[in-house]
């Protein structure tokens, strides 16, 4: 990877939180989902999670936008707004419906805009399923 310049330091410094953000709202969002799916009477546009989910997102999709773009971030930029466009189309779907489908699609498509932008730049780390211990195999499985 080329040498990083001050400009994009200071992107990467700046949109950091906005991605951790994003990745947690993402998270939540997906965690109300799997309640839902199981039959759990959560009352899903009402959940105080989705609310929490909500004011996370807020902040976050504020500072997206205010992002201070350079040519060697557009790419990682591009990603991260539409991660945040498509996160914010699941959070409507959630308050709007208890259906998974409106809120489980572009939650995906979220999904896969973070992975995205986590492969341009170096400090966004997507931490993927298998790595983590509910993905771990034995190796005498």
């Amino acid at each position: 990877m080329p040498e990083l310049d001050d400009a994009t330091v200071a992107y990467i410094l700046e949109t950091r939180p906005c991605f951790e953000d994003l990745r947690q709202v993402a998270s939540q969002l997906a965690g109300l989902l799997v309640l839902e799916a199981a039959g759990a009477k959560s009352e899903l546009p009402r959940h105080p999670m989705l609310a929490a989910a909500e004011e996370l997102y807020g902040g976050a999709a504020g500072q997206v936008r205010r992002a201070r773009v350079t040519a060697r971030t557009e790419r990682h930029h591009h990603h991260l707004m539409q991660a945040t466009e498509e996160i914010g189309s699941a959070l409507r779907a959630a308050r709007l419906s208890v259906a998974i489908d409106p809120m489980l699609v572009p939650l995906r498509r979220a999904y896969a805009q973070l992975q995205g932008a986590a492969r341009e730049l170096p400090g966004f780390e997507m931490v993927e399923f298998q790595q983590g211990c509910c993905g771990a195999r034995r190796r005498d499985e």
